[in-house]
């Protein structure tokens, strides 16, 4: 697939309804469609040729009453050169629908990537990742065999219907209205059919998701699982929601098996009536054996595009009902929104500052309370405080994780919502609590942030987080591949390597979010060390429970209940007494 249709931009989806989105989605490939739908013409049209070619060679060779044998094989070879040529055709028009769809898929996969990656955090709060990944993967299948096969055999088959129609009047009229006098009854069992069969194929949707989200919160979990011995309950929450998804589908099928095969039988009793009256006109000699063929045979390939379209039917519902799952997030989700007046952040080290800071989840009380604090250029700040009290939630409103509720971020004196967002990302480098590794090559898990750069600096950062020790243990070195989640490392390793990346990524303000939770008393001591002359000339906030990682910072403030209590150096707040002093004073009895 080219860069080039990759790199189409995204319509405004903000006004598509989800027919509108569909078509829209199908109008992008519009060369494509338009390969597919002058072929389906044409098929159409070789369709009808050949039994019309084929009823006069009865009526001028082969009838009794006809005197002309030899006429027989020209009309033979019009037929061959017709049947091949529509073979040809039809080989087109498949690949071309084909391809469609499979365009289609991935630009609506693209589409979804995108806004994924640009959904701020509040998102992935409220949705569980199997349900993300199920609108990515499951509701697209149906897109792609609708829009890839179904709406240009639609289209074939109405053409086919109208032209069929047009050739039995043109033929005998009295005949045609009675061959397609059961088509108004067609019609009302295929809209009936839709209504029903609608809701469900929303339904089973929505339960696949389930069963996916299901499936990955297994296999997310599984140490856990299997830790505490829950396979058995595991298993039969899967099987619970497998068994809504069997059910849902087992009633579809029963829709489907109750609705489509009369789309097949009525045209049949079409067939019937033709053939007993047909047969009497062509007894009493008003209808030749050549009409009569035709009207049969017409009537025979009239049966396909009945029944096509009620299986094209039943595929636009469950198009419908996925595309309308994913346009549901493609345009009722906001990103994370751009400045309208963008600010550049000044040259050299910069300053951090919250305004008057309140935050909630949106949930129920907030969970930043007024924060006012001022953090010097080049300046670290440890943020303390026990478990709930805000630190987190703080940190995070710094990279536009989320957003403030009220007051400002400011980061150089400038809103933090008025700096384009990729410029604040690359100024700011976090280390979460938990970091996430990518399947990649060690080193490139280190200059993620920072392809460019130069293997000196990522030595020397790996040396300052103590990466450089267990990295030459590596079976390949830095070339070693990481697996999924950085897994065949262990929980210290993994916040040595993010903290290595966030030292890569030359960011001028860096977050730190309990970067030695899983490190051992002994590698503490040594990045404590290290880590303070790595840091110089930026400005750092850390959130730790660690007296040890404290004692990095130039001062220390204490949240508790999302207010700031407490704010001076460690040895200041030691000896006052207070939250802080509770907090550490048992590790600095230890130490004594």
């Amino acid at each position: 697939m080219s860069r080039r249709f990759l790199s189409v931009d995204p319509p405004d989806l903000n006004l598509w309804p989800t027919a509108k989105g569909l078509a829209g989605l199908w109008r992008e490939q519009w060369r494509l469609v338009t390969l597919g739908l002058v072929c389906a013409f044409a098929m159409t049209g070789l369709s009808l040729a050949i039994p019309i070619v084929i009823r006069h060679a009865i009526d001028d060779a082969i009838a009794p009453t006809s005197g002309h044998r030899a006429a027989l094989w020209p009309y033979l070879a019009v037929v061959l050169v017709l049947a091949l040529l529509r073979f040809c055709i039809n080989f087109v028009r498949r690949y071309a629908t084909a391809r469609t769809g499979i365009r289609v898929e991935a630009r609506m996969r693209e589409l979804l990537y995108q806004a994924y990656l640009r959904y701020p955090r509040a998102f992935y709060d409220r949705h569980a990742t199997g349900q993300v990944v199920s609108r990515a993967t499951n509701d697209l299948y149906p897109i792609r065999y609708f829009i890839g096969w179904g709406m240009t055999q639609g289209i074939q088959s109405l053409m086919m219907i109208v032209g069929i129609a047009i050739v039995l009047f043109l033929v005998n009229v009295k005949l045609a209205a009675l061959a397609l006098v059961a088509m108004p009854f067609v019609a009302v069992l295929a809209f009936t059919f839709g209504r029903k069969v609608m809701p469900i194929s929303r339904e089973v949707q929505q339960l696949k998701a389930n069963v996916t989200e299901a499936a990955d919160e297994a296999v997310v979990g599984i140490e856990m699982v299997q830790a505490f011995g829950r396979e058995d309950d595991v298993q039969a929450r899967f099987g619970e929601k497998a068994e809504a998804v069997r059910d849902g589908v087992l009633r579809q099928a029963r829709i489907e098996a109750a609705f489509l095969p009369g789309l097949l039988f009525l045209p049949t009793l079409s067939i019937g009536a033709v053939v007993y009256f047909g047969g009497r006109d062509v007894i009493g000699g008003s209808l030749t054996y050549g009409q009569f063929f035709l009207f049969y045979q017409l009537l025979l390939q009239l049966v396909w595009p009945l029944e096509a379209l009620g299986w094209i039917l039943s595929l636009a519902q469950r198009a419908t009902a996925s595309a309308s799952r994913s346009f549901a997030w493609l345009q009722g989700i906001e990103s994370i929104p751009e400045p309208t007046h963008p600010t550049s952040l000044p040259t050299g080290p910069v300053g951090v500052r919250f305004d008057d800071v309140h935050f909630s989840y949106g949930t129920g009380s907030e969970v930043l309370s007024g924060v006012q604090l001022e953090i010097g250029a080049g300046e670290v700040i440890a943020v303390c405080g026990p478990t709930g009290a805000g630190k987190t939630s703080l940190l995070n409103l710094l990279p536009r994780f989320y957003d403030p509720t009220d007051g400002r971020v400011l980061i150089g004196g400038v809103d933090a919502r008025d700096l384009p967002l990729e410029e604040l990302r690359a100024s700011v480098a976090i280390v979460t609590q938990r970091p996430i590794l990518f399947s990649i090559p060690l080193r490139d898990n280190l200059t993620a942030a920072r392809p460019d750069a130069p293997w000196d600096e990522v030595v020397a950062a790996c040396e300052a987080a103590g990466v450089a020790h267990f990295a030459a243990e590596l079976p390949e070195g830095y070339d070693t591949l990481i697996g999924e989640r950085g897994v065949n490392l262990s929980g210290g390793q993994r916040q040595r390597v993010a903290l290595a990346r966030a030292l890569v990524a030359g960011a001028r303000v860096v977050v730190l979010d309990d970067p030695m939770s899983a490190v051992d008393t002994q590698t503490e001591r040594h990045l404590v060390e290290n880590l303070r002359p790595a840091l110089a000339g930026r400005t750092v906030l850390i959130a730790t429970q660690r007296l040890s990682t404290v004692e990095v910072a130039d001062r220390a403030v204490v949240l508790d209940d999302g207010v700031i209590v407490e704010s001076g150096t460690p040895d200041e707040l030691l000896a006052r007494g207070g939250l802080f002093t509770r907090l550490f004073g048992e590790e600095v009895s230890a130490a004594a």
